[in-house]
């Protein structure tokens, strides 16, 4: 029986040639009718047999095109009405506006055959690209994904990039940055100030190559911004940018150009190669062989490295032209803000930086860093989740009012919320600075517009220092309801809201430290938790932070005023008398000396108590030193040592004082410091378990779940995970976002929906 049935798409179905793909399944099943984009997704209509109509959607979900996510289908059946042909119509605007723009995506197979092959017209165009690959998120300006919104409006195709554009059987047919060397955009090398040095690719590649060989650093544009290139080999250019960066020691990220190249320089498992093949291609931490083929100043201390493969042609053609080229591929950005992605910035704020730049003339509308991803017990967790994941959406079980997230001022990533979906921006960094606060509106403002994002409602951290508390408070004089939302709360409704959990769980949250409901520096929390409410059931004890701020780079503080709580003095705290005393005045007066329970500042105090690191200039330092030490350390006494735990007022104290006295006592008895380290893990992830066993028994809960910037240590989160696991617990662990600050709009925007009326 014949029927004329009109069929919505939503999802991400702009850009990922899902109309072309409609037009051949239509004509291979025999239908008439048309499709095009409107703002809303994908408008089809199909009309022939009804069950052939229905074969044709069963194989659209199934088998998509790479790049596309359906996330809903609905359809309404008519009357035929004696079409004849099928064709792919102009786009159009709707009263709404809800289409989803693909991420950014590496260049695919089919176009690097393309682009090594010297008889193809596009060999060697570093901006090749075709319906299933390249740019996206990073060029589009509005909505709906058609070439007049994109920053390829500057480009008009030639002749025989229009034919490819208008062939609806062509793998380019409304590839909105298709483009060649006749008509498109253009990459140069140019020096300090701007002046072009080479226009020919292959002689900019010459170039670069030569320039890195000799110990220069070169800024690289890509897809979301500027990298700071070096040659990784060598100690002299990478010792060059860290002094440049400021950046004694956070480690820097690495390109090889291949898999067999990655393996030769770390250890490799099945997952991390898989991350390290996908289409977003993420940075992702291996262990490091330690076999000397890197500069040991690439990773200073510590045995793992950030490793990441071409997903750009210009990248690939890099690493081809010098197939043992290992480079150093940093954000370029001044430490900590947002990527710098435009050329002019660029010039202005990493001339002190770089020597050369790799730049091109087409610009870039949505800044992105790298997404960087870790592997524990061949499962794998984001760090940042950035590049080659945003702006996709996660669908929820709930419609939304229209709700603004603004994150938290570290490692932040708003989000949005509309309808039945939450769209969580890009990685932004650290809001510190004027320059991370600009960017931060300007992203917010992007996502606004082609998102058609009207809120009516802004969510913000409880902390009234916050940057993105204050920019919370100024829309809330400008008629938006404000809501504030606890630190923790949000880590942990952002694991409920990823894994559409309502009920409550056992939430277990340990990071550096955010603002308590009292007042207090909170950080090792256990909360009883749901979307709407928490109960905070149990946290180690507190102790003061002498200097407040200061103790967060200055370590030997925190292991100071720990001693001094633990033992009632500090004789093993490695510093001057003159320091030393004036931190204990500060502690006996209460002078700056804010509680805290946070288990990241005890690992940092640890740190500094066993003579690994007292002063830091990276976040984690310490932590991660100490966590390093910890490898290398054996024994498993502190697999069955618990932390005594008190009640008080029906929450649960987990004897801070008790855990340094033991680890200070160990360390002094002669046990080394990797075994103490190692000791001190194994007692946390013990006692981390025993009490949520003990809540477990009085609550009735049994799921698990865990969230906080601590559990990227992969010895603590292997070995939490592992013990619940033995105690027969459900764990829920975020999976599609960090466990860091980069998680927590999303699990701002879940609580505000449930207090919302």
């Amino acid at each position: 029986m014949k029927e004329h049935r009109i069929i919505r798409i939503r999802g991400i179905v702009q850009g990922v040639g899902f109309r072309p793909h409609v037009f051949r399944l239509a004509h291979a099943h025999g239908l008439a009718g048309s499709v095009h984009n409107d703002t809303e997704g994908v408008l089809m209509h199909l009309e022939g047999d009804a069950g052939t109509i229905d074969q044709l959607v069963t194989s659209l979900q199934n088998d998509p095109p790479p790049l596309a996510d359906i996330q809903s289908v609905t359809s309404s059946t008519h009357p035929p009405r004696g079409l004849t042909k099928f064709s792919i119509e102009q786009s159009t605007s709707s009263s709404t506006r809800s289409a989803f723009i693909p991420p950014d995506a590496a260049v695919c197979d089919a176009c690097m055959e393309e682009f090594f092959n010297p008889e193809d017209r596009r060999h060697q165009y570093p901006f090749i690209t075709c319906t299933h690959c390249g740019p996206r998120f990073s060029i589009i300006y509005d909505i709906p994904y058609d070439r007049p919104g994109t920053s390829m409006k500057d480009f008009p195709m030639c002749p025989r990039c229009e034919k490819e554009y208008r062939d609806p059987r062509d793998r380019r047919f409304h590839t909105q940055p298709n483009a060649c060397p006749v008509c498109g955009p253009h990459v140069f090398l140019a020096d300090r100030n701007g002046t072009p040095v080479t226009e020919d690719i292959d002689e900019t590649i010459q170039h670069t190559l030569r320039l890195l060989k000799e110990g220069h650093v070169v800024a690289i544009k890509g897809v979301g911004g500027f990298h700071l290139a070096a040659d990784a080999t060598k100690d002299r250019p990478v010792e060059l940018l860290r002094q440049r960066k400021g950046r004694p020691f956070k480690p820097f990220a690495l390109m090889t150009g291949s898999i067999e190249t990655t393996d030769k320089l770390t250890h490799v498992t099945p997952a991390e190669r898989e991350l390290l093949l996908r289409r977003e291609r993420p940075i992702v931490l291996l262990k490091d062989r330690g076999e000397g083929h890197l500069s040991p100043l690439v990773s200073p201390g510590i045995t793992w490295t950030g490793i990441m493969l071409p997903y750009t042609p210009f990248q690939h053609l890099l690493f081809a032209k010098d197939p043992n080229l290992v480079l150093v591929m940093t954000s370029g950005n001044v430490t900590d803000e947002p990527i710098i992605y435009r050329n002019e910035d660029a010039l202005k704020r990493l001339s002190s930086f770089a020597d050369y730049f790799v730049m091109y003339n087409r610009e870039i509308t949505a800044h992105s860093d790298d997404s960087v991803m870790y592997v524990v017990d061949e499962q794998p967790f984001f760090i940042r989740r950035s590049r080659g994941f945003v702006p996709a959406p996660f669908l929820t079980e709930h419609s939304h009012s229209q709700i603004l997230a603004t994150g938290g001022d570290l490692k932040n990533s708003f989000a949005l919320a509309k309808d039945n979906y939450i769209i969580l921006s890009q990685y932004l960094g650290d809001l510190e600075t004027p320059w991370g606060n600009q960017l931060y509106r300007s992203a917010i403002n992007h996502f606004k517009k082609i998102f058609d994002f009207r809120p009516g409602t802004v969510v913000s951290d409880l902390h009234p220092g916050y940057y993105t508390t204050m920019f919370a408070d100024e829309l809330s004089q400008q008629g938006l309801t404000h809501i504030k939302v606890q630190h923790h709360h949000a880590h942990i409704a952002a694991n409920l809201e990823e894994h559409n959990v309502d009920q409550p769980v056992i939430g277990i949250a340990y990071d550096g430290t955010g603002y308590g409901t009292d007042g207090t520096l909170w950080g090792s929390e256990f909360l009883i938790a749901d979307k709407k409410n928490f109960t905070r059931a149990a946290h180690f004890e507190n102790f003061p932070l002498p200097g407040g701020e200061s103790a967060i780079r200055d370590v030997w503080k925190i292991g100071l005023s720990l001693l001094r709580s633990a033992l009632g003095d500090d004789r093993d705290i490695y510093t001057s008398m003159e320091q030393r005393n004036m931190v204990l005045e500060i502690l006996e007066h209460n002078i700056n000396s804010p509680l805290t329970c946070s288990i990241g500042r005890i690992f940092d105090g640890v740190s500094s108590i066993l003579g690994i690191r007292h002063h830091v200039t990276a976040e984690a330092e310490a932590a991660q030193l100490l966590e390093e030490a910890a490898h290398k350390g054996s024994g498993t006494m502190g697999e069955n040592t618990l932390i005594p735990v008190s009640d008080e007022n029906d929450t649960m104290i987990i004897n801070t004082s008790e855990l340094i006295r033991m680890v200070h006592d160990l360390h002094q008895n002669g046990h080394s410091i990797t075994d103490t380290a190692l000791f001190f893990h194994q007692c946390i992830a013990a006692t981390t378990v025993h009490v949520a066993n003990l809540l477990r028994e009085k609550y009735n809960i049994n799921t698990v779940t865990l969230s906080g910037g601590v559990f990227h240590n992969r010895l603590l989160l292997s070995l939490i995970s592992s013990g619940l696991r033995k105690k027969a617990f459900d764990i829920l662990m975020p999976r599609k976002i960090p466990f860091n600050d980069g998680c927590m709009a999303v699990g701002q925007i879940a609580i505000a929906r449930e207090l919302l009326p």
